[in-house]
């Protein structure tokens, strides 16, 4: 059918590696469904398509203009097309892409051309953002392939289209890519008809992500619908952290002229909780049309102690020229203010095994990283599983709880860092462990343990930094080096083991205390029984802990403990000082001898 001439005002391609997701509401991690993938998504055309296929028409959730026109629902190819006009005969466009526009592309459609959904995992997956009348629907491709290359473990691609609400704005997010090599592209941008349309670049767009799962290092393409206002400002990101320690905080951010205007002043205004209006008048600035302009308020808030919002816009547009466009205007965000600035230590847990090939280089390369950093500055464990194939010796039923049934986690290797992060232990980056080092604690804390031949009895002190509650207190015994667990992926020996956690993987529910205020929790297990190495990780086999253990060496154990809450972010980690007693040299005297390692 034929459209009208584009209506599209802009095309602003100037978020190449944003380091965020367009209005910053979208902070889902991206895994594939069934793989990590957060809650709230709807899977709408599932992978295994040999050929190109459409999904079912789906139903936009809010009022949405395409081009000028109103549209109400939309549906999607496995090669990487959302379609408006779901009434169109044409099959779905192949898996090869071509510059736009292409006759084999229906009016009124979106374009991320050249992916492939071959895979078993190739799914495309929808979830709805944000409250009225800013909402975003995104329609993400989550662990695609490009063209006919399929997708597997090692080469993956991410990409999501998104419509805006009130703006009728629409972005191509580029989220993820691992694996493919650079001259795997697409073909990025809207198709009036076919002979109108609006490209990115034709036809080669490569993906600048990493294979980072946060949204840190995408880069997203935007689509903006209308006559191109004088004066139009929007707050695109509030650089104040999100974890502050209480008193004056400056408070800024990033605002971006989308008007045809040159800003040589404006009023920045921000408010706190909804309160009252704190404003700065700005002069001598040049902001030209598309341009971003940092600024800082002049104004600092007295932040106190709690959770709290920052909300940030712009008004007095040279002078007294009202915004053009005031649903794009705003920028909110949560901070959490603690009583004091207090170092955190992060925990690195990885979920491993002796049988698992991938294991190995992922142990290797988490090693590469934190082999150069003292090592109190964080705390890692590995949990040995029980898969794959017959799993590793040193299973046990609480390592096996913790991956299954508190992370949910159903392969390996992963890692997850301070309960949040979540991939394979190989994508693990120097900048990655930075970035987990600077965020604030909210606790401090402490502890000893007492060590007499096999018993131990460890003691954490902690002090909330923020009101929290329902966090947990987690103990952890570990063997710094194990060698008898060898199996059949090429790993020799295996640092930071896991043999008890205290007084299970459930961890101690922490009593409510005052910020500022210190308590304690004190915990104690004996290991039982003698030594014996398991055949495996099979429930047959695995140590009974009751009866038996797995400890190598009682002189090298040692102890973490950390906290975490309730949505399982670790907001605090240590590890414990030890004592042990005299007594202990009844152990110590049938040591065989003694090995050195990092």
């Amino acid at each position: 059918m034929d459209g009208p001439t584009s209506i599209f005002a802009i095309l602003d391609t100037s978020n190449p590696n944003a380091g965020t997701n367009p209005g910053g509401i979208n902070v889902d991690n991206e895994y594939p469904s069934g793989g990590g993938l957060p809650a709230g998504w709807t899977i709408i055309l599932p992978g295994n398509n040999t050929l190109p296929t459409w999904s079912a028409n789906q139903s936009i959730p809010f009022s949405f203009s395409f081009n000028g026109t109103a549209v109400t629902q939309f549906k999607v190819s496995s090669s990487g097309i959302l379609t408006f006009d779901v009434s169109t005969a044409l099959s779905a466009p192949s898996y090869t892409k071509s510059t736009l526009p292409d006759a084999s592309i229906p009016d009124q459609s979106v374009c991320i051309w050249g992916m492939g959904g071959i895979g078993a995992n190739d799914n495309v997956i929808t979830k709805t953002f944000g409250s009225a009348p800013n909402r975003q629907l995104w329609i993400q491709f989550s662990s695609y392939g490009y063209g006919t290359t399929v997708s597997d473990g090692s080469n993956f691609t991410y990409w999501s289209i998104v419509l805006e609400e009130s703006s009728n704005t629409i972005h191509i997010v580029d989220h993820r890519t691992g694996g493919y090599a650079t001259t795997d592209k697409v073909t990025a941008g809207i198709q009036i008809n076919s002979s109108n349309a609006l490209s990115v670049a034709t036809p080669d767009i490569s993906s600048l992500a990493g294979t980072d799962p946060t949204p840190i290092d995408n880069s997203y393409y935007s689509f903006i619908s209308g006559t191109q206002p004088a004066y139009d400002l929007t707050a695109t990101e509030i650089t104040t952290n999100q974890y502050l320690a209480a008193g004056n905080t400056n408070i800024s951010g990033k605002i971006r002229n989308l008007g045809s205007t040159t800003i040589t002043s404006m009023d920045v205004n921000y408010k706190i909780d909804g309160g009252a209006t704190v404003t700065a008048t700005l002069n001598g600035l040049s902001i030209a049309s598309l341009a971003t302009y940092s600024f800082t308020h002049t104004t600092p808030w007295n932040a106190t102690v709690g959770n709290h919002t920052i909300e940030i816009w712009a008004t007095n547009l040279n002078g007294s020229n009202p915004d053009a466009n005031t649903a794009n205007d705003n920028k909110i965000k949560s901070v959490q203010v603690m009583s004091e600035n207090v170092t955190r230590i992060p925990l690195f847990e990885i979920f491993t095994s002796s049988t698992c090939p991938p294991c190995k280089p992922g142990n290797e390369n988490f090693h590469a990283v934190v082999d150069t950093i003292p090592e109190a500055d964080f705390a890692s464990l590995k949990y040995q599983e029980d898969f794959p194939s017959t799993g590793d010796p040193y299973t046990t039923i609480e390592t096996v709880n913790r991956r299954s049934s508190f992370y949910g986690i159903t392969s390996i290797p992963r890692m997850e860092i301070d309960g949040g992060w979540d991939d394979n232990a190989s994508s693990f980056t120097a900048q990655i462990y930075g970035a987990s080092k600077a965020i604030p604690a909210q606790f401090k804390m402490n502890g000893r343990f007492v060590q007499n031949n096999n018993s131990f009895t460890a003691t954490v002190a902690f002090s909330p930094l923020i009101n929290i509650s329902g966090a947990k207190l987690y103990m952890v015994i570990y063997e710094k080096r194990t060698v008898n667990n060898v199996k059949t992926n090429g790993e020799i020996e295996f640092f930071n083991v896991v043999k008890k956690m205290l007084p299970n993987e459930n961890g101690t529910t922490l009593p409510a205390v005052s910020i500022g205020v210190w308590d304690s929790i004190t915990s104690s297990y004996t290991f039982n029984g003698n030594y014996r190495l398991p055949s495996n990780g099979q429930a047959a086999n695995v140590i009974n802990l009751a009866t038996e253990h797995s400890v190598e060496n009682f002189f090298t154990l040692g102890m973490i403990a950390w906290i975490q809450a309730p949505n399982k972010s670790v907001i605090q980690a240590c590890h414990l000082t030890s004592n042990i007693l005299a007594g202990t040299q009844n152990i110590l005297n049938t040591i065989q001898g003694v090995s050195v390692y990092p």
